[in-house]
């Protein structure tokens, strides 16, 4: 069951903004319209990776809480779960931005605010339209909680590994251990596994055009990471996939 807006003529026109800039997130990124340019993508002029990071991932934890505020106070299950989930994510994402990552380059304020902005849509977009939930729980619904699970712990297993291989050394190193050995990124893989069980959760028409947008997003920056490490390391193994292992 896919929970969909009532289609009015401004309805139509703003999903199929929506649709169109979720479609257009890979190409936006690789084609540096857009970037984000953070630790080994990043630029040497803009703020601290760290700060803009925490910056852009923090919005959409308020952005969330202003959109669910009508309904939180007497919220379902289903409704804090789904709202819980966004919350976590992001929030996950702040902490790891504080205490994990090591950053050698900074962050275009353009591009932060561009990314923040997007993030911060999302987040709230998906808060305010899950005032509305599918009748139950059912089989999908349970499935999100195990994929987004799933995702969220392999997410940061592998952010750990990243940065435990620069923790006493300064510079770049080719990542190993994990699904490292056969993906480049696959801690966008995880990501995209956690955004899956956002939209198996909320179910709404929006979240999808969301996890579109995410693909693209995530799909561009393995392709521009990988030729990275191949262009800096001359033993950068040639059989590992952009993120999903022995499949792309």
């Amino acid at each position: 069951m896919l929970l969909f807006p009532t289609w009015t003529t401004s309805n139509i026109i703003i999903y199929s903004a929506i649709g169109l800039f979720a479609l257009l997130m890979g190409p936006f990124d690789y084609y540096q319209w857009l970037p984000l340019r953070d630790s080994k993508l990043g630029t040497q002029q803009g703020i601290s990776s760290r700060w803009g990071t925490t910056i852009l991932y923090g919005l959409p934890i308020i952005t969330a809480f202003l959109a669910a505020r009508s309904y939180l106070p007497n919220a379902s299950i289903m409704q804090w779960i789904v709202f819980g989930a966004v919350v976590f994510h992001f929030s996950k994402r702040v902490l790891e931005a504080l205490f994990v990552h090591k950053y050698s380059s900074k962050m275009s304020v353009f591009a932060m605010l561009g990314v923040a902005a997007f993030y911060s849509c999302v987040a709230g977009m998906i808060s305010w339209l899950n005032a509305e939930t599918i009748p139950q729980m059912d089989f999908l619904f349970n499935l999100g909680m195990v994929f987004f699970l799933i995702g969220i712990m392999g997410n940061a297993y592998h952010h750990r590994l990243l940065a435990d291989l620069r923790k006493d050394k300064d510079g770049y190193f080719i990542p190993q251990g994990g699904w490292f050995e056969y993906a480049t990124c696959p801690h966008y893989f995880f990501e995209l596994l956690g955004w899956l069980g956002i939209f198996l959760l909320s179910r709404h028409f929006f979240t999808l055009l969301a996890l579109i947008g995410m693909i693209g997003y995530l799909s561009g920056r393995s392709i521009k990471t990988r030729q990275w490490y191949q262009e800096n390391f001359d033993d950068y193994p040639a059989e590992r996939k952009y993120m999903i292992p022995f499949i792309f």
